[in-house]
């Protein structure tokens, strides 16, 4: 199992050249989108955001922050944006560090890089627990930002926060970090919860249970793939709802389950065909897809690979199938 990256990525020298060209050998689960000598700093900026694609400047901080400031709106929207100076010896998550995952991002730069990555905020200078971090590494929505500060806060100064669990299937594997316990008679900080309402003063996180398992011919367009699964739900439905969409790891790089990926909010996973192979249930073979690609079926077994559970079988058009399933919330972690 192997989560996927598309990445959009800039640099202004030759030295900056070499820096994009380590991280491109050094990250094999990242597919990146290089800005071509045509297209404007502005434009690349504004379709990255537009897609939710994360991007990487390799240059001034200050170039990026100029570029990037018309298009920022809220921090649990915007992209993640990352620059690395011309040698590669910092690197510096400036845009969604927690949510957006651009510190886990730039710490593995970092290391492909031998750099140092430069964080700030808050919660990882002084090693306190980040609840927004936790939301987006296990698929939950956060329905209320202005409510993560109140959690932060009251962690950093050292107090104890309470939540409350009201998803019956939601287990977790670990025991809870410092100073974050289940409540027993005091005030909720935080809850888990499918309600969906913002108005109680809590933070509340929902869970994203929505998978899509997904195989397609090869150079299969973005659009393509987006208006097919549209034939089933809304946009909405899906940036509220979607966990992951998952494949088999020969679509590892193909840039339109990417870049679907990206739009939607979720994460891209792909497995190995015998990750695949293995999976129990009753899925609909091909002996062509077998001879092609290692396994039977790609769609529902990726689907349920993650622990899910099938609820619509494999549908197939144009060169592209789908299937989907329900996040199974019993192997939640706290830790990663």
């Amino acid at each position: 199992m192997v989560e996927n990256y598309l990445i959009r990525i800039v640099f202004f020298t030759k030295n900056g050249k070499k820096v994009y060209t380590r991280l491109e050998e050094g990250l094999k689960n990242v597919v990146f989108e290089e800005k071509g000598e045509k297209t404007s700093l502005k434009d690349f900026a504004k379709e990255s955001f537009e897609y939710h694609i994360p991007l990487v400047f390799i240059g001034a901080t200050g170039i990026a922050v100029r570029t990037i400031a018309p298009f920022i709106e809220d921090k649990l929207y915007d992209i993640p944006v990352i620059v690395i100076d011309e040698k590669g010896l910092n690197v510096i998550p400036v845009l969604s560090g927690h949510y957006g995952m651009g510190n886990d991002l730039a710490r593995d730069f970092a290391k492909v890089l031998n750099a140092n990555p430069v964080i700030t905020t808050a919660t990882d200078v002084e090693g306190v627990y980040a609840i927004d971090s936790f939301a987006a590494r296990n698929g939950f929505r956060i329905l209320d930002k202005s409510k993560i500060k109140d959690v932060s806060m009251k962690l950093l100064e050292g107090q104890i926060v309470y939540y409350k669990n009201e998803i019956e299937d939601l287990k977790f594997q670990d025991k809870e970090p410092k100073n974050i316990n289940q409540a027993s008679g005091e005030k909720i900080d935080f809850v888990f919860t499918n309600d969906k309402k913002k108005d109680d003063g809590t933070l509340k996180l929902t869970p994203k249970t929505l998978v899509i398992g997904m195989g397609c011919k090869r150079g299969k367009s973005f659009e393509e793939l987006l208006s097919f699964i549209l034939e089933d739900y809304t946009l909405e439905e899906l940036k509220d709802n979607l966990y992951g969409i998952c494949s088999i790891d020969k679509k590892a790089n193909e840039i339109g389950l990417l870049k679907l990926a990206a739009y939607l909010h979720c994460k891209f996973i792909t497995f190995l065909a015998e990750e695949l192979e293995s999976v129990s249930g009753d899925f609909s073979e091909s002996e062509f897809v077998k001879e092609n690609v290692g396994v039977g079926n790609v769609s529902e077994r990726a689907a349920v690979c993650v622990g899910a559970k099938l609820i619509a079988k494999k549908q197939a058009r144009d060169g592209m199938t789908k299937a989907y399933a329900t996040r199974d919330l019993r192997s939640i972690k706290w830790q990663e």
